[in-house]
């Protein structure tokens, strides 16, 4: 969870004070949804009309869960395994797991370095799906998306991402990346309200795809109140087909995009500088001989989100005390702390982290 910016904060307050008088109107409903399609297009790639709104990545990947159950030869002919990586987010976990009920085999690879090569070495002509993150949750360790993407693309298996700890921090994903699903969540590094998420679709699967849940706002007509009856079959458009119900969520809405529109405006390749500047303060100035620090040379470590642990593991408890004392709010990952800082972080931050670890 991140700290919202003030504009952030602001549009929330007044969306939240329009209930005193909810005299929501068409643009309310209709309006917010496609610009947020558009900038959403901007942060992470694509195009607006791929974007459908979701609550959480739970729903998008559910979506494509459910039409493997309901449509496996149409989407993988007879291909049956789904991969993905040892210690990614559960969301990215349970979706594919419960497909085993289906007859589909689920493995997870072993992360840490080396993993994308060990992805590599397993996927085959029965590979079904790809799906993984670009970047570990925990410790901010990267993959070769373009390789695992490109690999995928040649067994003829789905791939699917799920970028909600790159996105926003990082720049849009890499032009010519076939990718059928992307997936993320808004309440991280797109300074989202919490239950706000995104899913993008290929065009190709927008056409084969069955919507999790067709709400009554999603079809030609619902814009026009006085048509609701009608029960045109049509969708408004592919994407608002497979937003999930009250997608339109005033206040969420309202706060996501001024966040999202502050995102745009800072740069996310200039957070990334930032962060790298931080992290590399940490690295320098770190007691590498009680600590560990994640790796930034060479590429594959991630500037706004990594790793430090002490080397004696009982030590732990002590040291996490001691940083929640100095006012540090970090995540205890595997006898570590996940360091995620932004941009309103500077190095009287980085310094009140060094103390503490003393």
């Amino acid at each position: 969870m991140t700290p919202k910016p003030l504009a952030s904060l602001r549009a929330l307050h007044a969306s939240t004070e329009r209930y005193e008088r909810p005299d929501f109107g068409r643009e309310d409903f209709f309006d917010p949804p496609e610009r947020v399609r558009g900038l959403l297009a901007q942060l992470v790639g694509g195009e607006a009309g791929q974007f459908s709104l979701t609550g959480a990545v739970s729903f998008g990947l559910s979506t494509l869960a459910w039409n493997l159950r309901l449509q496996a030869g149409e989407l993988v002919g007879n291909k049956r395994t789904i991969l993905g990586i040892n210690g990614q987010f559960p969301s990215n976990v349970q979706a594919w797991r419960r497909l085993e009920q289906a007859g589909f085999k689920f493995r997870l690879v072993e992360g840490g370095r080396g993993v994308t090569e060990r992805l590599l070495d397993v996927v085959d002509d029965d590979t079904a799906l790809v799906a993984v993150a670009p970047l570990s949750w925990t410790d901010g360790l990267r993959i070769d998306v373009e390789r695992i993407g490109f690999r995928a693309q040649q067994v003829g298996a789905l791939f699917a991402l799920d970028v909600t700890q790159s996105i926003g921090a990082d720049g849009p994903l890499p032009e010519g990346l076939k990718c059928d699903v992307v997936v993320g969540a808004g309440y991280k590094w797109l300074l989202g309200p919490y239950g706000t998420g995104f899913l993008r679709l290929s065009s190709e699967l927008q056409q084969k795809l069955e919507p999790l849940e067709p709400n009554w706002k999603n079809f030609k007509g619902a814009d026009d109140f006085n048509r609701l009856g009608e029960y045109l079959p049509e969708f408004m458009n592919p994407a608002a087909g497979f937003d999930h119900g009250q997608g339109s969520a005033f206040v969420r809405m309202a706060g996501w995009e001024a966040s999202l529109r502050e995102l745009i405006e800072i740069g996310p390749h200039q957070i990334a500088k930032h962060c790298r500047g931080f992290g590399d303060k940490l690295a320098a100035e770190l007691d590498h001989v009680r600590y560990t620090i994640s790796d930034f040379t060479d590429g594959m470590q991630a500037a706004h989100l990594f790793r430090i642990a002490p080397k004696d593991a009982s030590r732990f408890d002590e040291v996490s005390a001691a940083l929640v004392s100095a006012g540090v709010t970090v995540s205890q990952r595997d006898g570590g702390w996940r360091i995620s800082p932004h941009v309103y972080n500077d190095s009287a931050d980085a310094e009140r982290i060094l103390l503490a670890l003393e």
